[in-house]
């Protein structure tokens, strides 16, 4: 997992874009953390980067049916049109959005500026990457309620991010029909039942006791089942090739134009990633489970990938324990002591970003002693201290 194994490095910047004053993140690593209060600007900042990273891979694709004899662009790119769940209320004509990507040497950039996009670049092909954006959004505790009563609720009351993390975690359940939970000692299974909505059921692993459906278990399971489902469907069973089949042969064949289509590069060829995107991972997890969590998301996703795929988490959180956990697996890599029980983590490989009155700052360091890189941690211990300092006052 060494920074030199990387081919392709992300920057962006952000301005007056809601919560967000002054931005600029110039190297998103493939785990980054967001830590910070409620209303900071987290998942805005991960829901613009996402936004960000969709405009891009549109963009290639579009240069690869170019390389390929198809010169009539399937895609309008409408900013306007691509804000959702709110953002379209933060964009003003102050807003600054510049996102760029280098894939070997060479620099693409994308903007935002007096509300309008300039994504009018053409991807050299021997730089054409292949993205999949996923976003696990925090309304996923409803999501066991929705899948049982799907009749009952209105799709657009549930809000666009919302039904990307539904259609996820749907697509990720034709496949996987059994999801190990072992940040919890449980594992899910998934039933199908003819025409009836598919039956998830929590069990434990070696049917010590009865299983039961994934609404009527704890909150936890509820909100974490789905997340680590997705997160293991993209590193594991996802194919690219099916993707790109459904958004391209597809409207190919519509328009009548596969006997034009000459491809000259090969999709096996070109570099994939998949990004992960999560809200509050820790939501309704004891601190035990959030730690042992964290342990098996690194592994599934940096660990057990398949060989023809990076992958990248993001994650937006309140929780200072996923935090202080990244410590552990930072000095697993830097100690290599780490084994089979902790997935090591590389420095180069992590950033944790405080966001604070608009700004992000990095919480990254370097040990003086021992050399080795570390999230300083000291100021998420604040409100805890600041309980003691109360509780001593009254003294």
């Amino acid at each position: 997992m060494g920074d030199m194994d990387r081919k392709m490095k992300e920057s962006i910047t952000i301005r007056a874009f809601g919560p967000l004053k002054d931005i600029h993140i110039e190297d998103i690593k493939p785990l980054t953390v967001l830590i910070g209060e409620s209303a900071s600007g987290k998942s805005t900042l991960m829901k613009t980067v996402v936004l960000m990273r969709y405009i891009f891979k549109m963009i290639n694709i579009r240069s690869y049916l170019k390389e390929s004899n198809i010169s009539k662009s399937p895609f309008r790119l409408h900013l306007k049109s691509l804000l959702h769940d709110g953002l379209e209320s933060m964009l003003t004509p102050e807003t600054v959005i510049i996102y760029s990507v280098a894939v070997n040497g060479h620099r693409y950039e994308l903007s935002c500026i007096d509300g309008k996009l300039n994504s009018n670049i053409d991807i050299d092909h021997r730089d054409l990457v292949f993205f999949k954006e996923s976003f696990i959004a925090e309304s996923r505790s409803i999501l066991p309620y929705w899948l049982s009563r799907r009749s009952s609720v209105k799709d657009s009351a549930l809000g666009f991010f919302f039904q990307e993390t539904l259609s996820d975690f749907s697509t990720a359940t034709e496949s996987i029909k059994e999801q190990d939970l072992g940040y919890l000692n449980l594992r899910m299974t998934v039933q199908n039942t003819g025409n009836k909505p598919r039956r998830y059921m929590i069990g434990s692993p070696h049917g010590e006791y009865p299983s039961v459906e994934l609404r009527y278990a704890s909150s936890g399971i509820q909100t974490s089942a789905p997340l680590m489902t997705i997160v293991r469907y993209f590193s594991k069973e996802f194919s690219f090739k099916e993707a790109f089949q459904r958004s391209i042969l597809n409207y190919l064949y519509d328009q009548d134009l596969l006997t034009r289509f000459s491809p000259k590069l090969d999709l096996s060829d070109l570099e994939k990633y998949v990004h992960i995107h999560i809200e509050e991972p820790e939501l309704s997890l004891d601190p035990e489970a959030q730690k042992a969590l964290v342990k098996d998301l690194v592994r599934i996703a940096f660990y057990s990938r398949q060989p023809d795929r990076e992958l990248g988490v993001m994650m937006a959180t309140h929780s200072p324990y996923i935090a202080n956990y990244i410590n552990l697996l930072l000095h697993a890599g830097h100690t290599g002591k780490g084994g089979d029980v902790y997935p090591a983590l590389d420095g180069d490989m992590v950033e944790v970003l405080r966001l604070f009155d608009g700004k992000a700052e990095s919480l990254m360091a370097v040990d003086n002693e021992t050399g080795e890189t570390i999230v300083n941690t000291y100021d998420l211990s604040e409100s805890i201290e600041n309980i003691y300092d109360e509780y001593d006052g009254m003294v």
